[in-house]
């Protein structure tokens, strides 16, 4: 199969004047706009009478000569890019091009990450492409991202007045991007006046995300229409946030397996055009449907709080790039789930509501909208009592109820996605393709269910999965509320019910079915017991304090 580089070799003595240029070479442009030329052209370099532009060429040539290695500033850096970029200096068609204008903004603290690149000309008449880079490594770079769900950044500021200073600098040109840089790319052309719009040849956006219709005008992307071209591969989860519904599109197909499709070195060329793919990835249109409802779901400052929670939490300790805090390991993601799931409740409703949404269409936050919900949620005395009810219940129960319980709720969610998936099918006349993913979901949980009831042993180790993973989790809760709790007593007890719960927890993960009875006996008193007090602190009023006399 073969992918842009290949596509670099094959006409790699051809001219802009030979072949003109397409869809395949902004592909090629947009991936060389991750380059790292901050080392040799500075953070904002332009071309004028004092100095000569260089090529690609010189400029490979010159990160050698200071022994810097070719190196993309993204997560996703392969062999591939350096391979793409060695084949680019060796052709006629890109490593002459001229280089005119880098301009590389980082601000950690404003999460701002914006690069352009201006290559050219690629004609005659003197047009050059304007690229926008993409998303790097940078965790204010991502931040940024999805920050464009609630607000304009400084970036599409940036964009907007790029665009116009390089028409006015170059006259005609061509602009786009990959990934953010396809978002920039358009916005900064919507945002062009009438005049200087006439100049401008054509967008394209490679898997780029579109606009939040509460921060942009639907209108922006109307007028862009005409001269934009948007390529996404088949399974594009990036590329349809905000989908920016365009007429001319692409999907294209690749090498690679899901999410790393957004990769441009794994698009599939064909006879030196893209390779059409024709239609989207089921599963991720699945995403893509459920994402696009959290979305609609969840108001700006939600969103807001969420980001914020998400990417404080992950650049805490001067934590600045994605490697960093992957070193970290799991201080770090203890830093994200302290951050997101247990400090700001605002946050962790809205992430929980993500996977809901997916899968349920949002039948759980339906749930939690109910006044009943939000009472017994707001009392300590309910939860409490709660607690004490479920644990007598453990004590007295017959020792085969668990195995009823576990298996009535396996039927139930069984059911309930057969059900749902037939109200699917039969909504889209039985279009298995478009809910496909739903499907096969329904059939392995079916399976599941039936190996359950058929298998020996298999329920039991079916619910001392889900037993133990429940305690473990509230165990973790314990901990987190020890860490908040404003008097010394409650603290301890939390502590103390933490590692009862963790003990149980742990227990029925390995224990044999033979001790089941002994085991209900023993949750069932510590599940009562965690509830007692629990009522009992819910009477406790924290002291008021009183100013001494100095």
């Amino acid at each position: 199969m073969a992918n842009i580089t290949d596509y670099v070799r094959w006409y790699k003595d051809f001219d802009f004047e030979a072949r003109p240029f397409g869809k395949v070479d902004n592909i090629v442009l947009c991936q060389l706009a991750y380059l790292d030329l901050k080392p040799i052209l500075g953070e904002d370099y332009t071309e004028n009478s004092e100095r000569q532009a260089p090529t690609l060429a010189d400029c490979i040539m010159l990160l050698k000569k200071m022994g810097i290695p070719i190196r993309k500033q993204a997560p996703d850096d392969s062999e591939r890019f350096d391979a793409l970029v060695r084949a680019c200096v060796a052709s006629k068609r890109f490593g002459t091009l001229k280089i005119t204008r880098f301009k590389d903004v980082y601000s950690d603290n404003s999460s701002i990450q914006y690069c352009t690149t201006t290559f050219g000309p690629l004609d005659e008449e003197g047009a050059s492409y304007v690229a926008f880079r993409g998303t790097d490594s940078t965790i204010a770079g991502w931040k940024e991202d999805f920050m464009f769900s609630f607000m304009l950044t400084e970036s599409q500021k940036m964009a907007a007045d790029h665009i116009a200073s390089e028409i006015d600098r170059c006259g005609k040109i061509v602009t786009g991007g990959h990934s953010k840089g396809g978002h920039l790319a358009m916005y900064g052309a919507a945002c062009l006046d009438d005049e200087r719009f006439k100049n401008l040849i054509h967008v394209f956006t490679n898997d780029g995300p579109g606009f939040c219709e509460d921060i942009l005008s639907k209108d922006m992307l109307a007028k862009i229409d005409p001269i934009t071209s948007r390529i996404i591969p088949q399974f594009s989860i990036v590329g349809c946030m905000f989908e920016p519904h365009l007429t001319d599109l692409t999907v294209v197909k690749s090498d690679a397996v899901m999410i790393e499709q957004h990769e441009l070195c794994s698009w599939q060329i064909d006879h030196g055009d893209l390779d059409n793919a024709f239609k989207k990835d089921p599963l991720a249109e699945q995403v893509n449907e459920g994402i696009a409802g959290w979305l609609e779901s969840i108001g700006l400052e939600e969103r807001k709080r969420f980001v914020d929670a998400l990417f404080d939490s992950m650049s805490e300790g001067g934590t600045m790039t994605l490697q960093q805090f992957s070193e970290l390991g799991s201080v770090g993601w203890e830093r994200v789930l302290s951050g997101v799931f247990v400090n700001d409740a605002v946050a962790r409703d809205t992430i929980a509501s993500l996977p809901d949404q997916i899968l349920f269409e949002g039948a759980g936050k339906k749930l939690r909208k109910w006044k009943l919900y939000k009472q017994y949620m707001s009392s300590e005395l309910a939860k409490g009592l709660m607690t004490i009810i479920i644990g007598i219940a453990m004590c007295l129960i017959p020792e085969g109820f668990i195995f009823y319980v576990v298996g009535a709720a396996l039927v139930l969610i069984t059911a309930f996605f057969i059900f749902a998936t037939i109200r699917r099918l039969v909504k889209d006349n039985w279009n298995l393709n478009k809910h496909i993913v739903y499907a096969i979901l329904t059939i392995l949980l079916t399976a599941v269910t039936l190996i359950a009831f058929v298998k020996e042993g298999a329920l039991f180790v079916m619910a001392s999965a889900i037993f133990g993973t429940v305690l473990l989790a509230e165990a973790y809760n314990c901990v987190n509320r020890a860490k908040k709790a404003d008097w010394r007593p409650r603290e301890i007890f939390l502590i103390i019910m933490s590692v009862l719960w963790a003990a149980c927890g742990i227990f029925i993960l390995f224990a044999p079915q033979n001790t089941l009875l002994f085991y209900m006996l023993v949750v069932g008193r510590v599940a009562a017991l965690d509830g007692a007090v629990r009522s009992l602190l819910a009477f406790h009023k924290k002291p008021k304090r009183t100013d001494k006399a100095k």
